[in-house]
């Protein structure tokens, strides 16, 4: 990383690099590709600090979970205190938010963590207004935060950032209900349930019915019809503009997906294919690497 000489905290940014960029085809890759070098390892640091929490959260056995993710979300604070941690991750995130433009403020981080949080506890949402306060601290809190090592995005930008995360959310939502449904958790509102008279034992159970179908329509189109008015917002903010592009790459074919799986939606998670979001990232990359020449 340029500007960082210890050979410390260089190990510890390769460490989150890589850590962040292995998955391709997720927000957080998109995320990170879609600014400017300079600002790449500053941007994978404080999203591994958030995927590492939420890790914590649903991984592992259930009475561990909880204890595993204070004792990070601990650590985190204390390395942010201090300025360095013994955990790399956690050491390049510190420096990071000491040399970031933007600092997120712990307000936001608590956002982020009581989602995750939330996770732990579960409790569903009777209103889709109910789903969006979870949804805006779980993918809108942590897009805002990443994207605080960037620059300022604004209060327009802080408007755009949330409105995706509601979207991206929602249709991860949807492509992995069969996989939450075995664990208990059901993240739909029960108020679109209700309305098209969808049983939540039918969907625990992976019966498939019309009303299913026409929950899961409903719920993408929700999703698709207020993408291009998102989108044309973002058109506003030249540097938030491109990771708004990408993420209209990843949504809707997993939109898609999630239609075109039918039935097999309460077997198994809807998976769009990579091909399309790789080469849109990697195009994202070439177009922000230019850009910050």
């Amino acid at each position: 990383m340029a500007g960082v000489f210890d050979p410390a905290l260089r190990a510890a940014y390769s460490v989150a690099c890589r850590r962040a960029l292995s998955d391709r085809a997720g927000v957080t890759w998109l995320g990170i590709l879609s600014v400017p070098s300079r600002a790449r390892p500053l941007t994978a640091a404080a999203a591994m600090v958030i995927l590492e929490a939420d890790a914590r959260a649903d991984e592992g056995p259930h009475e561990q979970r909880l204890q595993r993710f204070e004792e990070w979300v601990g650590a985190w604070y204390a390395a942010l205190d201090s300025g360095s941690s013994a955990d790399p991750i956690l050491h390049a995130a510190a420096h990071a938010h000491r040399v970031a433009p933007v600092k997120p403020t712990r307000a936001l981080m608590d956002q982020a963590f009581a989602a995750a949080r939330s996770d732990l506890d579960f409790r569903e949402f009777p209103t889709y207004a109910d789903w969006q306060v979870y949804a805006s601290g779980s993918a809108g809190a942590a897009m805002l935060w990443t994207l605080s090592m960037r620059g300022e995005y604004g209060e327009s930008g802080e408007r755009i950032i949330r409105e995706y995360g509601y979207m991206a959310q929602l249709v991860d939502c949807l492509a992995d209900v069969s996989e939450d449904a075995r664990e208990g958790r059901l993240y739909l509102p029960l108020e679109d349930l209700d309305r098209f008279g969808v049983r939540r034992e039918d969907l625990e159970a992976g019966r498939w019915t019309s009303a299913t179908a026409d929950l899961v329509a409903f719920e993408v189109a929700r999703i698709t019809g207020r993408m291009p008015a998102v989108l044309e917002m973002a058109r506003a903010h030249p540097w938030l503009y491109p990771f708004c592009s990408a993420l209209d790459e990843y949504i809707r074919p997993l939109c898609a997906a999630v239609l075109e799986a039918g039935p097999s939606l309460l077997r198994r998670v809807a998976v769009p294919p990579t091909g399309p979001m790789v080469r849109g990232g990697m195009s994202l990359w070439r177009s922000a690497h230019v850009t910050s020449r």
